[in-house]
C-alpha cells in the first residue's frame, strides 16, 4: 500500500480536475517524487486522445451489456502496470546509486554509451524551450518546449508571475494554456493558480502535432493573450 498522499492525483491533474489548491500543491510534489512524475508522462496524452473521441459515442447507450469481469480486469491490468512503474523506478535508482558510488570516471563514461530514452527527462531537456512573448504588458512570464509524441504533442511549461517590491500583492492569479493550429482552431490544454514569486512547472498535451501548432498562448480565464510563441 503506497503512503503517498499524492499517489492517486495523477489522472485528475492531468485531465484538469484538481482544485487550484490541489493543482499547486501536487505540482510543488511533482518537483521532487520521480514516481508521480513518470505517472503523469505516462498520462499526458489522455487529454489528446479523448478530444478525438465523439459525444455520441461516449453518451450512447452500449450494445451489448458490459461483462461482470470487465471492471476487475481492468483494475487488475492498472494495478500490474503500477507495479511495473514501481520496479522500473526502484531498479534505477539502486543503479543510479551503485554508478555514483564508483566514480566520475564510471559516470562520465556510462552516460557517454546510454542514448537518450523518449520517457526520461534527458530526452524533454533536448527539446527546444523557448520563450513567449509578451502580447500586453502582464506580470507574468513564461518558457515551453514541444516534445513530439507519436499522439501528438506534449508541452513543458514553465511560467513566473511576479509583483512588483512593496506592492503587497500576493493574491494568486489563474492562467490558461491554449494552442491553435494552422487552420484556426483552438484547444485550451492546461489551466493553472499561479502563487506570486514562485516558478511553477507544467506538463500538457494536444492531439496536434508540433508541425500542424500555429501558436502557443498564455491567457487569463476570459481568453484574453498575455503572452504567445509563434511556432
Amino acid at each position: 500500500m503506497s503512503t503517498d498522499e499524492f499517489a492517486t492525483y495523477d489522472a485528475a491533474y492531468v485531465l484538469g480536475a484538481l482544485s487550484p489548491t490541489e493543482r499547486v500543491a501536487y505540482e510543488a510534489h511533482l518537483t521532487g517524487c520521480p514516481s508521480c512524475s513518470g505517472a503523469v508522462t505516462e498520462l499526458a496524452g489522455l487529454p489528446g486522445l479523448l478530444a478525438k473521441v465523439a459525444l455520441e459515442e461516449v453518451t450512447a447507450p452500449p450494445a451489448d451489456p458490459l461483462p461482470e469481469t470487465l471492471l476487475p480486469g481492468l483494475l487488475r491490468e492498472v494495478g500490474a502496470r503500477r507495479r511495473r512503474r514501481r520496479r522500473v523506478a526502484a531498479l534505477s535508482a539502486a543503479a543510479a546509486a551503485v554508478v555514483i558510488g564508483v566514480g566520475a570516471g564510471v559516470l562520465g563514461s556510462s552516460l557517454a554509451s546510454e542514448g537518450p530514452s523518449a520517457r526520461t527527462p534527458v530526452a524533454a531537456a533536448a527539446a527546444p524551450r523557448h520563450d513567449l512573448v509578451a502580447v500586453v504588458p502582464s506580470p507574468v512570464t513564461a518558457s515551453v518546449a514541444m516534445v513530439p509524441m507519436g499522439w501528438g504533442t506534449r508541452l513543458d511549461l514553465s511560467c513566473e508571475y511576479y509583483t512588483e517590491p512593496g506592492s503587497g500583492s500576493a493574491t494568486p492569479r489563474e492562467y490558461t494554456l491554449v494552442v491553435h493550429n494552422r487552420t484556426g482552431r483552438s484547444q485550451q490544454v492546461a489551466a493553472w493558480l499561479a502563487p506570486p514569486g514562485k516558478r511553477l512547472s507544467l506538463t500538457a498535451a494536444s492531439s496536434w502535432h508540433p508541425q500542424d501548432i500555429a501558436d502557443v498562448e498564455v491567457q487569463t480565464p476570459s481568453g484574453k493573450a498575455l503572452l504567445r510563441f509563434p511556432n
